[in-house]
């Protein structure tokens, strides 16, 4: 049974709704103060608040500007006897669904609650069902990030990824390549949500079907994905992608960077950034086939990451930045990479406070042995 909240403080009036409202079959709550109003509403579940705009304490204007700020999704309708079309204008703006002049017809007015009711519930349904397909497509995405790590001599390494809005357009992996070797893919599609985890999961399925035959070419790699992207896909979708192969006989990792924020390497005592080689995956028609070699040597440690993480906000406006990320990575010493990756997380966590994370934080960290 929908519950209302009627707020008006003329008795004859609100008698007349009451009954008007229980007779459509609503659960009714009355009362007639401006001041006890939010309270009310924000403490019980009402599906539609009636809200007279002239009340003794605090004005209807006042109570459901307060009632939108504080986050209350339920409809309201404003009754009043003003009738001018600023009044109107104001009463909507502030957030209010429709807006009755008095005097109104009862009928019309059960409809248009009808109506407001019928809507909200329509939209609840609707969310619920894309909750429900968020929820599924999580589980499946979920299920594509390695679950396993191929055991690599002389390295610790992990990822992590952290979705902002239930499903990641970041996408991480680790492939067992021949001879031993080791692929390391961090991949973050333009956009966010279903339609970024989609291109996403299509991405990584490309890559680890060239990576097989390619060995250490990862520029082919991501040149003949770029191909594929960019002719299946609308042009404003395009990935920035890390990818990188490690051998550890020789100890070299072999890299291509389409568009991404610079991985870094610390390697006695000197920080190298792994700059961008290309454009961005699926941006252009070709890409070249870029690649370059760098030497990890015992006590080396690297760190890939997406720029949900360098471009996180605190709530001053202050963005975590390059730095504090080598300050970290500086201060990495004697626990596993898995517990890194974590320590990474938290410490972006600190940072932003109480500031909602608004991009997807995907990261991979490796230590030389």
């Amino acid at each position: 049974m929908p519950r209302i909240l009627v707020v008006e403080d003329e008795p004859g009036i609100a008698i007349g709704l009451e009954d008007s409202l229980r007779l459509d079959g609503h659960d009714v709550d009355v009362i007639g103060n401006g001041l006890m109003a939010a309270s009310q509403a924000l403490q019980q579940p009402y599906d539609l608040l009636l809200l007279d705009v002239m009340l003794p304490g605090k004005s209807g204007f006042e109570v459901c500007a307060e009632l939108r700020r504080r986050g209350m999704k339920a409809p309201i309708i404003l009754l009043t006897a003003r009738a001018l079309e600023d009044d109107r204008i104001f009463g909507l703006d502030l957030g209010a669904n429709d807006y009755v002049t008095k005097p109104f017809s009862p009928r019309e007015l059960m409809a248009r609650v009808r109506g407001l009711l019928r809507h909200n519930r329509d939209a609840c349904q609707e969310r619920r069902l894309r909750e429900e397909e968020i929820g599924s497509a999580f589980v499946v995405q979920q299920n594509l990030f390695p679950k396993v790590r191929p055991s690599i001599p002389n390295l610790d390494y992990a990822g992590a990824c952290r979705a902002a809005r239930g499903v990641s357009g970041d996408y991480y992996d680790f492939i067992a390549l021949p001879s031993g070797r080791l692929g390391l893919l961090l991949a973050d599609v333009s956009g966010k949500g279903m339609s970024a985890a989609l291109l996403g999961a299509a991405l990584q399925s490309a890559i680890k079907i060239y990576a097989a035959a390619a060995g250490e070419h990862c520029g082919e790699v991501l040149s003949r994905a770029n191909r594929l992207i960019f002719e299946t896909t609308s042009l404003e979708k395009y990935a920035t992608v890390f990818y990188g192969v490690y051998d550890p006989c020789s100890r070299i990792l072999t890299y291509s960077n389409a568009g991404h924020c610079p991985p870094v390497v610390v390697s006695n005592g000197c920080c190298t950034c792994l700059e961008s080689l290309t454009p961005p995956v699926g941006l252009l028609p070709e890409i070249p086939a870029r690649e370059r070699t760098l030497e990890l040597p015992p006590g080396s440690r690297f760190l890939i990451v997406s720029d949900g993480i360098v471009e996180a906000w605190n709530t001053l406006d202050e963005e975590f930045g390059d730095e504090r990320l080598l300050e970290l990575l500086g201060r990495w010493d004697g626990i596993k990479a898995s517990r890194f990756c974590d320590s990474v997380l938290e410490e972006v966590d600190w940072f932003t406070g109480d500031r909602p994370q608004s991009d997807d934080m995907t990261l991979i960290a490796g230590h030389a042995i």
